[in-house]
């Protein structure tokens, strides 16, 4: 029988350690954030920005939303890296593993955020208001449900 490796198998004191380092990692991450994260908006508003033209809204809507400063909105990109990193047991394939499935997950659900707002704000959409709380309250806990995901099929 092959042993368990990562989260799953932590006990006591050992779950302890798993939190400082997380806790530190993340708090790294996030000094690493405020220098990179304007960028990774800069191609979320790209993205979105594409998504917007072709929904009909015109280059002046778009332009009259102000985005500087929202990547601080989307930082839950940090505990997600902090996880990858933090996460005891796993080889770098399984921490890449899971940067690779929610870095792109987390870019979607950023773009769609953004783009959400258009139709709440412009037309009072309450389908896009939905999707606005929802990412607003489950965007949190995205980058801790993508990584109980990946933590089984890290551990096989």
């Amino acid at each position: 029988m092959k042993a368990k490796r990562g989260i799953l198998s932590l006990r006591g004191k050992q779950i302890t350690i798993f939190l400082l380092e997380f806790l530190a990692v993340s708090a790294i991450c996030l000094a690493v954030w405020y220098r990179i994260g304007e960028f990774y908006q800069g191609a979320i508003f790209f993205v979105a920005k594409h998504v917007l033209l072709s929904m009909g809204y015109t280059p002046v809507q778009i332009a009259a939303v102000n985005v500087s400063g929202a990547y601080l909105g989307n930082f839950n990109v940090v505990p997600l890296v902090a996880l990858a990193i933090a996460t005891p047991g796993w080889r770098l394939r399984e921490r890449g593993e899971m940067l690779v499935i929610g870095g792109p997950v987390l870019f979607l659900l950023h773009v769609l955020d953004l783009v959400a707002h258009f139709p709440m704000y412009f037309h009072g959409s309450e389908l896009a208001q939905f999707i606005v709380h929802s990412i607003g309250v489950g965007g949190v806990a995205m980058p801790f449900i993508i990584w109980f995901m990946v933590a089984p099929l890290a551990s096989e």
